[in-house]
């Protein structure tokens, strides 16, 4: 039957070096006492950390392990520590280490392994690096458990990470503390392929072994705690090939004296690290002197293992196993059964232990999975809570965005509405007030020419009667009559300036009033902040000019003005009025930069409805548009327009 030999992880992430001495009256002080000197400035946060680690090493060398939260309990202070600054992660690091050796040490394996978890996912916070240290742990509890196939399983899963090993600590690409921990899944294998009988793979994997720690050894301090470990491992590996898988004697005892060595020729090394390592190397002298009938080393090794603590769970059931076989080399069967026996009893006792563990972990496997189960359906229910709500919300935006382009829509075409309304009011308003406008000069005019053609005429025929009156009178009646032609020449002279005078007003204010028009039409569309105006209307442009030829110029002008409004982008409009016989000219022009829409005479309705207006009376209408400006030109022949005088 073969002992069974934990192999307690590496504490790969502590930074430990020589054992640390707190006091010199107590080198073993108490946790309480390391955790006060510690609060008390008397340790540096290196030296507690290193303290503390001393301090766990010797209760499990000397076989005192914890219930969880005993250990938790003690271990409360350093926890406080640990998680005190960020550049303390090894020794959070260290921390779930110790709570999962401590629970390994009692066979709570689903405990350790929870622990070891923990640990790497502060290694991966801290490192970004993945570590072995689950995987080793499984293959250790394959390893007590018997079960060689998954321990290779295991193995074969992290396979291609640890063949990096070699290239990535040449290229430093690894802590090396990580890379360490590769000695956690090839020593609990190498066992395993050598216990199936599998040689290829025995070499296989010490070869590999061979290969990381060739590498790791020129880089890791020989000083550190983790080099020394995996140091004695290394040689750990040779053993099971020789004794286990090629049974040669002199081979195996040459590998047993390189495990002594690697543990007992550094005495600088903490000895609570030695006597964890110690049953691990005793263990299989026992097994090696046992094998080859050398009872009295056996006994020896036997009686020394028997007065160390209680290192593992099984610790009485080797101890029987072992004595057991040392009575049957003797031939002393009847004892040797006896002891058997007790073995037997220790092992089922162990295997209570194994069954209320594993009871333990399908409870808590349960529990986890349904609560697993029911995150789920709850991150389910609120994704599907998030995309109704992210639905809703589009769909809210998208009707106000519609509601708002509609209303925006709506108004743009009321404002469009209300600007044609005011534009036709404009013009209408013009039209009227210049019809007004002639009627009133009609008037005037006509009032004039009754004044010249009645009155006058009539007051000059008194005045030529009176003269011929005074020249068949008397002396006295022709002074009287004389005075009557006076008042009546008089007022003769009155009747007739007043008569020119009002015909004169009639004609010239026409210019007048139509440059009022333009200037309203030009100020009513164009604000004076973005635009300089200017109009010029030529005297005695507009006489007897027809009414109906006066309010199409002021809707070519208006129209006009629309066009620069839309297209040019103008700062300078200018309005010309003249005459240029046989022809009224009209030339409304701007600064600014043309339009392609203004050039083309064939499209646009604008365009065309000012070409319409000129040539309903035998005139014209031209557009020039470049990048100086545009200049739209309406000449309407006058010869037919305005009647003979």
């Amino acid at each position: 039957m073969q002992r069974k030999t934990r192999m307690c992880l590496l504490i790969g992430m502590l930074t430990v070096t020589a054992p640390t001495l707190v006091s010199v009256a107590d080198e073993h002080p108490t946790i309480q006492q390391l955790d006060g000197q510690w609060k008390q400035g008397d340790l540096d946060s290196r030296g507690y950390a290193n303290a503390v680690n001393d301090w766990i090493n010797r209760q499990f060398a000397a076989g005192v392990h914890f219930h969880r939260d005993t250990l938790i309990q003690r271990l409360a202070t350093f926890r406080e520590f640990a998680w005190s600054a960020d550049s303390l992660s090894s020794s959070r690091i260290n921390y779930y280490i110790n709570l999962s050796n401590n629970a390994n040490y009692g066979n709570r394996e689903g405990e350790g392994i929870y622990f070891l978890e923990k640990a790497e996912q502060e290694i991966l916070a801290a490192h970004g690096e993945k570590p072995l240290l689950v995987a080793g742990r499984k293959c250790n509890m394959y390893i007590d458990k018997r079960n060689y196939k998954n321990v290779i399983a295991t193995f074969e899963q992290e396979r291609k990470y640890i063949e990096r090993f070699p290239e990535l600590l040449r290229s430093k690409a690894i802590n090396l503390n990580i890379a360490a921990s590769f000695i956690n899944v090839l020593n609990p294998t190498v066992q395993a392929y050598a216990k199936l009988g599998d040689a290829a793979g025995v070499d296989g994997t010490i070869a590999l072994a061979e290969a990381i720690y060739s590498e790791l050894e020129k880089q890791m301090k020989g000083s550190s705690n983790t080099a020394f470990t995996v140091n004695f491992y290394m040689k750990n590996l040779n053993y099971h090939k020789y004794f286990t898988t090629e049974h040669h004697q002199q081979q195996s005892w040459e590998a047993l004296n390189a495990m002594q060595t690697a543990l007992y020729a550094d005495t600088t090394r903490p000895a609570g690290l030695v006597q964890q390592l110690a049953p691990v190397l005793e263990t299989k002298l026992i097994d090696y002197f046992l094998t080859y009938k050398q009872n009295d080393s056996a006994a020896f090794y036997i009686a020394k293992l028997k007065a160390s603590p209680g290192v593992f769970t099984d610790h009485d059931f080797t101890l029987n196993r072992f004595e057991a076989e040392l009575l049957a080399n003797q031939g002393k069967y009847q004892q040797a059964f006896e002891r058997a026996a007790d073995a037997v009893q220790d092992i089922d006792s162990i295997q209570s232990i194994l069954v209320n563990d594993i009871d333990e972990l399908l409870y808590a496997h349960t529990e986890a999975e349904y609560n697993r189960q029911a995150l789920e359906e709850a991150e389910q229910e609120k994704r599907r809570r998030t995309t109704w709500l992210i639905a809703v919300s589009i769909f809210t935006v998208a009707a106000i965005a519609v509601v708002y382009l509609m209303i925006r829509r709506r108004e743009k075409k009321t404002q469009a509405q209300i600007e044609t309304l005011n534009t036709a009011a404009n013009i209408q308003i013009a039209a009227m007030e210049e019809i007004k406008a002639q009627a009133v000069r009609d008037e005037q005019k006509r009032l004039a020419r009754d004044l010249h053609d009645g009155l006058s005429a009539t007051l000059a025929a008194a005045k030529f009667q009176l003269e011929l009156l005074i020249a068949d009178s008397e002396p006295e009646v022709a002074g009287k009559l004389s005075d009557i032609q006076h008042q009546i020449g008089h007022a003769y002279t009155i009747a007739r300036g007043k008569s020119h005078q009002w015909y004169d007003q009639a004609t010239e204010s026409g210019e007048s009033d139509f440059k009022h028009r333009i200037q309203h039409l030009l100020d009513s569309a164009l604000a004076d902040r973005h635009y300089t105006k200017e109009v010029h209307v030529d005297d005695a442009t507009l006489s007897r000019l027809p009414i109906t030829v006066r309010i199409d110029l002021l809707r070519i002008i208006q129209e006009a003005i629309t066009n620069t409004i839309k297209h040019t982008n103008a700062r300078h409009v200018a309005v010309l009025l003249y005459r240029e016989d046989p022809a009224l000219v009209l030339s409304i022009s701007d600064d600014g930069k043309g339009a392609k829409s203004i050039k083309s005479s064939t499209t646009g309705i604008g365009i065309q409805s000012m070409k319409d207006r000129a040539e309903q009376y035998g005139g014209f209408l031209t557009v020039d548009s470049n990048s100086r400006g545009t200049q739209i030109t309406a000449s309407i022949p006058l010869g037919e327009l305005i009647p003979a005088s």
